[in-house]
């Protein structure tokens, strides 16, 4: 039986997404994604219905959505799709595909009938994403920072997928990271890879030494009576998801450089994290559809 899978909205890893698809041989439709030269074997859809028609299985954007009512798409693209629009036209027979969905989310396309797959959560493609924004974020501090990193200690907080993907490639860069890291695991692991654990009792003894602070918690983690304490030229970067570790207002506050850095993949490696998504829904459909 033939597969086929639509495509909406979304960046370029959308574009790149339908291209791997369209190799492995399946139906493939796409619908407001970036302006892109699609091979003719893939059908520009019309409309939003017209794109949900072809296909059960739905590939949704990653983020989903930037503004928490439309579809996710890039600035340029002066283009709107309601979320209220898309689940009016999900049904028993679709299954929807995103990086992640909240509950609410979750409720609406449970009463409509319609299935989901989230792939945010699949091990293959959170360990292959994490290194990507690990090598994004990477660009982004040397572009940002005038100072070299080879001076530079940084500070970074949380060592998950992607804390321990940084961890690997900013360490031999760095003149050292700490860690502010609560699992015993993760932080004995840290250490295995010569990054140096912190407490919250260590920080008055480690803000003032640091001139990077990276976040990747998607939660408050410093007050800012400890952001105050940071080197005077130190360079904060977020790369947690909404709604991130820091408010939108810290340069003012803090005085420091602060930059939220969301959809690192997508700016940096669009093939590589397009074909990434296509392989993750390859695997996880391969005995489902």
């Amino acid at each position: 039986m033939e597969k086929s899978i639509t495509i909406i909205g979304g960046d370029l890893r959308q574009c790149y997404a339908a291209e791997y698809f369209r190799m492995l041989g399946w139906q493939t439709t796409c619908w407001h994604t970036p302006e892109f030269p699609f091979h003719s074997d893939i059908y520009a859809a019309g409309s939003l219905r017209d794109a949900v028609e072809h296909s059960r299985l739905i590939l949704a954007p990653a983020p989903l959505t930037r503004d928490g009512n439309n579809l996710f798409q890039p600035e340029s693209i002066p283009f709107h799709c309601s979320l209220d629009s898309l689940w009016a036209e999900l049904n028993a027979d679709h299954t929807l595909a995103a990086l992640s969905l909240n509950d609410t989310q979750k409720q609406i396309l449970n009463s409509r009938g319609c299935k989901t797959l989230t792939f945010g959560s699949y091990d293959f493609f959170t360990a292959e994403n994490a290194v990507l924004t690990a090598e994004g974020l990477l660009a982004e501090v040397i572009r940002y920072t005038p100072f070299s990193l080879s001076s530079a200690n940084m500070l970074l907080l949380g060592f998950g997928r992607c804390g321990s993907a940084i961890g690997r490639l900013f360490h031999p860069l760095c003149r050292g990271i700490y860690l502010l890291e609560q699992d015993p695991q993760r932080q004995a692991l840290a250490k295995s890879s010569s990054l140096f654990p912190v407490t919250a009792e260590d920080l008055p003894q480690i803000l003032p030494q640091c001139q990077i602070l990276i976040n990747t918690i998607p939660a408050p983690v410093l007050e800012p009576s400890a952001l105050c304490l940071l080197h005077h030229s130190c360079h904060i970067f977020d790369i947690a998801s909404a709604p991130c570790g820091f408010p939108e207002d810290t340069t003012r506050k803090c005085l420091l450089p602060y930059y939220r850095l969301p959809g690192i993949p997508g700016r940096f490696s669009p093939v590589t994290a397009g074909e990434l998504i296509g392989r993750t829904i390859e695997r996880m459909t391969e005995h489902v559809l």
